[in-house]
């Protein structure tokens, strides 16, 4: 199954945010854009971890370090799952 991507300007829509926040997340490294033909693309993990970030700091008034805490352990949390569910004791 082919990866889905967005360019800026659907991310814009379905996001409810501006370029210029999204430049801002890039800048801070929170979303990482791939580049094809010299065109930022947006992975649909890229687009939720816009929508994450946008919800925190517009919505719940959490600033860029803290959505930047929030979004580095959601992608944690991602990787340790199937670790954890390992490493659980089997239920009786």
């Amino acid at each position: 199954m082919a990866r889905k991507y967005l360019r800026i300007t659907e991310v814009v829509k379905v996001c409810g945010v501006d370029q210029e926040f999204i430049n801002q997340l890039e800048r801070e490294s929170l979303i990482r854009p791939t580049v094809r033909q010299r065109q930022k693309l947006y992975s649909l993990d890229q687009v939720n971890r816009v929508r994450v970030a946008r919800l925190l700091i517009e919505e719940m008034g959490v600033n860029l370090e803290g959505a930047e805490v929030v979004l580095h352990a959601r992608a944690n949390d991602r990787h340790a799952a199937p670790v954890q569910r390992t490493l659980a004791p089997a239920p009786p």
